[in-house]
């Protein structure tokens, strides 16, 4: 994301968290608001710890989102060793094996 972007984002984000405030004293216009939203998806976050030889230096792991039909439809990868590390994105081709490595290990189910 460009600064240009993100400056974009952060005003963004202050516009509606005024308006969110705003609505949470004003029950008329919250519901007014509820019954505006056009639309909502769920996904599920589920973080996979990967096993590690000297888990107090180095750990790693991946990220699974899954959709509400349980279907894994991004990943990430992560490690961090010591102090530092770093998270990335699974590309689209590593993703359909991180896919068929574990899609049917979990499941998903919501009532």
């Amino acid at each position: 994301m460009s600064d240009k972007q993100a400056q974009k984002a952060e005003k963004e984000l202050k516009a509606r968290m005024r308006l969110f405030k705003k609505l949470l004293k004003d029950e008329k216009e919250k519901i007014k608001f509820y019954d505006g939203i056009c639309g909502s998806e769920i996904l599920v976050r589920l973080e996979l710890f990967l096993p590690s030889d000297n888990p107090d230096k180095f750990v790693d792991g991946i990220i699974l989102y899954m959709n509400d039909s349980g279907k894994i439809v991004d990943a990430e990868y992560y490690f961090k060793e010591l102090e530092e590390g770093a998270i990335t994105r699974i590309s689209d081709e590593d993703l359909k094996v991180v896919q068929e490595l574990f899609q049917d290990e979990f499941s998903l189910e919501i009532e």
